[in-house]
């Protein structure tokens, strides 16, 4: 296992001034990352996207005392994206690139993403429904007979953190969502009953 010393630090200045989400940037190899850091779901998720046409993106789950395990289940495209060459003397492990990035992660709160930004990144890794839906609509109470999907539930919680989706599922209510911008009704997020 390794520890994330540095989430703890930012997690604490996080809880100063009230988030529950942040973004940063992050460098390794010349090769930039853009991370978020949610802890409003539990265990704490830090997800790493890469830039580019195609990018990829790393699911880390920080653990109690702010530690995840010492691998990468994309270790390989992990080593291509960075453009690693052998090195007979060192081999490359997760744990050299956690102990850079540990040191690169900022000490204070800067930016929070917002929930479009983290469904995009999340649906890369997570099964939710209808990713090309990101504009929160509403609340819709499932007829009896009727269960909210696992699907729904996780798109919930990655987009708002696991009090909502707690609600949903206790109360059988489906987030709605829709691909239309305008349509956008953040007004009703308080809604749910």
């Amino acid at each position: 296992m390794f520890e994330f010393t540095g989430l703890k630090i930012l997690h604490q200045d996080m809880k100063k001034v009230g988030e529950l989400r942040a973004t940063f940037p992050f460098e390794y190899n010349q090769k930039l990352f853009s991370c978020i850091f949610l802890v409003d779901v539990i265990p704490f998720r830090l997800y790493l996207t890469t830039l580019g046409i195609e990018p990829l993106v790393f699911e880390l789950q920080i653990e109690r005392g702010y530690r995840v395990k010492s691998y990468l289940d994309d270790y390989n495209k992990l080593i291509a994206y960075l453009e690693l060459k052998y090195d007979p003397n060192h081999k490359f492990k997760p744990n050299d690139f956690f102990e850079v990035l540990n040191r690169n992660i900022p000490t204070q709160f800067t930016n929070r993403p917002n929930y479009k930004d983290v469904l995009v990144v999340v649906a890369k890794r997570r099964n939710i429904e209808e990713i090309d839906k990101i504009y929160f609509y509403g609340w819709y109470s499932n007829p009896v007979g009727k269960r909210v999907r696992p699907e729904n539930l996780e798109k919930t919680r990655s987009a708002f953190g696991d009090e909502k989706a707690k609600i949903c599922k206790l109360n059988n209510i489906s987030s709605c969502w829709t691909d239309v911008a305008i349509d956008e009704k953040l007004s009703r997020l308080n809604d749910i009953k």
